[in-house]
């Protein structure tokens, strides 16, 4: 009978331990126990074995049987030992089978030869949820199982003390904090039992994981609850002096971002139900789900229902108004051709180490709602940051975008009787930005793919011949009376319903006026939710339904590197880029939007715009690819991050090389695998011009 405590005292193995530094990942169990590992379980009626037909990946899982009460199941690394300094997290799948409260009881430790961790209570980690005869992911951070220094053992006892605990486990798996000299891996602190970190005023995960220069950047996305939630309340990100900016919501109604904001070309309709035809999405109820938390890269997803106000589809078969009709309250007459429409959305966060910036991917799912019968705008995401990092009161000190042209503003601070350009066709991806006047801070957005390719910009944007090609120069004092408020509104800048994206137009009343508000959205002119096919402000297709699906980055750095438009670029250099393999196959097409089963193709060949990946598929978990950047991009290919699909094994890859040359895992690249989905993610921390040839072994 194995005891529950083994000591070795004056053991050579524990004397030696201290000087034990993880260097990668440690399985306990992939398929079977791994070598150097044994089972020590507690007592002989504890019974593991390999389970052929249930298992999460791989052939097989431990089937587990505590027979008696308050025994347990437990692994011991025999050949070696950790400091739990080194470690991220303890993680690992299970199965419940029927017996969902007893392995809900679960306590989980880690251990060494002289005493136990602190206690975890399985469940509080599950995700999803335990459900009957259902896989869910385990992941623990070492910070809810700390109280030693150095661990060599995990278990899983009974935690009710009954006896008859059976399910099956796998993928167990000691995931390590860094590689020694490399980034830290990515992590999520959920705070105690799993319940969300409070962080101003709401409960969140935060997410953290290490930008291109290896320093910390985290966010913290809030769950739903009675103050609603489902988007961010927090970002930080480390300076080049090495100090830390905290990016936190402004005090106004808009705080917060990347929540979802859409109008109504007709909000009549809304209004004649008592609504708003614009409410801001972060008061809606929202569900929120860590869909994917790998070593290096994360996937946070919210799902929530956006209503829109529409005609009828009697109204659109027998024409009996006009869209543009306007509705006198629940009284009108008129009223009984308006309905509502659900439309759900979900939003994805993607995360990953060696890149500065979040991704934000949404689609809204408008099939429930005939064509034509909703005229709407998206300003998704949106919201409103004290992007200085202070407390807000630093006013803006500029603004700028691009959709077809490339508009900025000059001087600072920002006023409505600023100069600007808009001289120049925009070569890149469309984008906006603001930055602070007196702090060099800057916060945008940019899209994945080039402006012909992604409907952005021109938002309420009736206007936007005037002004594309010109500047302030040649233009003068045109915006006279802007919004009818009178001739202290006369402005060199576009009016504001000429604007490409919402910014901050709308939060000064006077051409001489500055502001501190510091509103950022995104945005696309009416039609682009509900309207099945027409051409967009920018000259381009577009389709509006039956799902709408973007993507973009959103951008938190100093002014003074320029960091919006140097994303919005890389969709141009992306667009020269080739992606061709010898070992595996390359994808020409995948899923057009996240949470959606029908494809887009992709354009160049291999590249998602959904989370900017380059995808293929593996062949026997081997990859050799060859990336192609013309010499004639703009930059370099930065970063990019491939995954690799029927990658069937739970452990990442023996080897990675560039152009023949091995790489160092945690400084090189950045390596996390799903399981689940059979993938493989690697994102490649260089910078790319020319050809370049990366292998993948196994």
């Amino acid at each position: 009978m194995k005891s529950f405590i083994k000591i070795l005292v004056g053991s050579p193995w524990l004397l030696a331990m201290n000087l034990s530094v993880a260097q990668a990942d440690i399985y306990a169990y992939n398929d079977s126990i791994v070598s150097g590992w044994s089972d020590w379980s507690w007592d002989t009626t504890t019974l593991v074995t390999n389970d052929t037909l249930l298992k999460k990946s791989g052939t097989a899982s431990a089937h587990v049987n505590i027979a008696k009460a308050w025994n347990g199941f437990a692994l011991h690394w025999d050949t070696g030992g950790v400091n739990l300094s080194s470690l991220s997290a303890l993680k690992f799948d299970i199965n419940p089978g029927g017996n969902v409260a007893k392995v809900a009881a679960l306590s989980v430790t880690l251990q060494n030869d002289t005493g136990l961790s602190n206690a975890a209570k399985l469940s509080a980690f599950a995700t999803p949820p335990l459900a009957a005869n259902t896989w869910s992911s385990i992941t623990i951070p070492v910070s809810s199982l700390g109280g030693l220094a150095l661990v060599n053992r995990l278990n899983l006892q009974d935690g009710l003390g009954q006896g008859g605990v059976i399910f099956n486990v796998d993928n167990v798996v000691l995931v390590s904090a860094a590689l020694a000299g490399g980034c830290q891996a990515l992590a999520v602190d959920s705070g105690a039992a799993n319940a969300g970190k409070p962080i101003n005023g709401f409960l969140n995960d935060q997410y953290t994981w290490s930008d291109s220069a290896c320093k910390p950047r985290n966010v913290a996305l809030a769950l739903n609850d009675a103050s609603k939630g489902g988007n961010a309340k927090q970002f930080t990100y480390t300076l080049p002096n090495g100090t830390i900016r905290t990016v936190n919501p402004s005090s106004n109604g808009a705080a917060g971002f990347g929540y979802v904001v859409a109008h109504l070309s007709n909000p009549s309709f809304a209004a004649a139900y008592g609504k708003d035809d614009s409410p801001l999405g972060s008061g809606s109820g929202a569900t929120s789900n860590k869909l994917f938390v790998g070593n290096h890269h994360a996937i946070h997803e919210y799902t929530l229902n956006y209503v829109r106000y529409g005609l009828t589809q009697a109204a659109l078969t027998n024409l009996s108004i006009e869209p543009w009709t306007w509705i006198y309250g629940p009284a009108d007459p008129n009223r009984q051709y308006v309905t509502v429409y659900n439309m759900p959305v979900r939003i994805h966060w993607m995360l990953a180490t060696g890149r500065n910036y979040p991704v934000w991917s949404v689609t809204f799912d408008l099939s429930q709602i005939p064509n034509h019968a909703v005229d709407s705008d998206f300003r998704a995401p949106y919201g409103d940051m004290n992007v200085e990092g202070g407390t807000g009161a630093d006013v803006v000190g500029g603004v700028g975008w691009g959709d077809k042209y490339v508009f900025a503003s000059a001087g600072k601070p920002f006023t409505m009787n600023n100069a600007w350009d808009y001289s120049q066709l925009n070569q890149g991806a469309p984008y906006d930005y603001l930055w602070t006047s007196s702090t060099d801070a800057e916060m945008g957005l940019a899209g994945t793919q080039l402006i012909a390719n992604q409907n952005a910009g021109g938002y309420n944007n009736y206007q936007a011949q005037v002004w594309r090609g010109k500047t302030s120069a040649n233009m003068g004092q045109l915006c006279i009376n802007d919004q009818g408020a009178g001739p202290g509104y006369n402005h060199k800048m576009p009016c504001t319903s000429d604007w490409a994206y919402q910014l901050v137009q709308y939060s000064v009343a006077n051409a001489a006026q500055t502001t501190s508000n510091k509103r950022l959205a995104w945005g696309a002119d009416w039609g682009s939710l509900g309207n099945g096919s027409f051409i967009g402000i920018n000259g381009y297709g577009v389709h509006g339904w039956p799902k709408v699906s973007y993507s973009t980055y959103i951008v938190l750095d100093p002014h003074s590197a320029k960091p919006t438009q140097a994303i919005a670029k890389q969709a141009k250099t992306i667009s020269l880029t080739s992606l061709t393999t010898s070992i595996g196959t390359v994808r020409t097409k995948g899923v057009a939007g996240v949470g959606r089963s029908d494809n887009q193709t992709y354009s160049p060949v291999g590249y998602s715009p959904i989370y900017g990946t380059w995808e293929l598929d593996a062949a026997n978990n081997n990859v050799l690819l060859y990336f192609g950047v013309s010499n004639t991009a703009p930059t370099t290919l930065d970063m990019p991050i491939i995954v690799a699909h029927n990658y069937t094994l739970v452990t990442p890859p023996v080897q990675i090389t560039l152009d023949g040359v091995a790489l160092v895992a945690d400084t090189d690249y950045f390596v996390s695998v799903r399981p689940a989905q059979s993938e493989l993610w690697v994102t490649l921390n260089k910078k790319l011009a020319g050809k370049h040839s990366i292998q993948i072994s196994n």
